[in-house]
């Protein structure tokens, strides 16, 4: 499994976990009409892809300052090291870390940005895309990590772009569709996403060091 389809497969299963996070505002958001929530997913995942290139960028300084090969895949095991650990988060088995700030945030945004998110005008969803994809997500973190070990700017921005459009098929569902967001995001689906996001950690690592052992044969 490549790099691309590690991300996107990461950004599929998390998106079922964090339906029960922004659902509920992205259904606010569109109300129904898939303009909204097109125009709101491209803004969210343009800016994804903007942290992405970031991230590559510092991954790139990493790499040109300490050897390559043990550079790159020190970055690649520590990207996979943090997404594995979101998603023992998920399953219960690490404590859940700063939900407090999680909660204060969407409470936050509930209160003060209520008038952007039934707002008419087609520049409400473009702001909000990109507010989005600032809010304090540990799987993004965790996935802009894996960005800075691809040690490129364009790699990186393309991973967080591959990872953003994997969160697309579900949140064009919640926006769409308000039952789906209260009535189906159950425990057992965060359970089914946060197993799937440990193998997907799981995987990065081993190819890290596939990587480390094929270099010495």
């Amino acid at each position: 499994m490549t790099g691309l389809a590690l991300a996107f497969a990461g950004g599929l299963a998390g998106s079922l976990h964090c339906l029960g996070m922004c659902g509920g505002l992205v259904a606010l958001l569109g109300g129904g009409a898939w303009s909204r929530l097109a125009l709101y997913n491209l803004a969210r995942v343009n800016t994804y892809a903007a942290l992405g290139a970031s991230a590559g960028a510092l991954g790139s300084a990493i790499v040109a300052w300490a050897p390559l090969d043990v550079a790159a895949r020190v970055l690649a095991v520590a990207g996979g090291l943090a997404v594995v650990a979101v998603g023992l988060e998920w399953l219960g088995v690490l404590a859940p870390r700063g939900q407090w700030l999680v909660g204060r945030v969407q409470r936050g945004i509930a209160a003060h940005a209520r008038g952007l998110l039934e707002a008419r005008s087609p520049w409400a969803p473009v702001a909000f895309g990109t507010a989005n994809a600032f809010l304090p997500c540990h799987l993004v973190y965790a996935f802009v990590a894996m960005a800075a070990a691809t040690g490129s700017v364009g790699r990186g921005a393309l991973t967080m772009l591959v990872f953003g459009l994997g969160t697309v098929p579900a949140m064009m569902l919640a926006g769409s569709t308000r039952a789906l967001v209260r009535g189906r995001t159950t425990a057992s689906l965060a359970r089914a996403a946060g197993a799937f996001v440990v193998v997907v950690g799981l995987v990065t690592i081993a190819r890290a060091f596939g990587g480390v052992v094929h270099a010495h044969h």
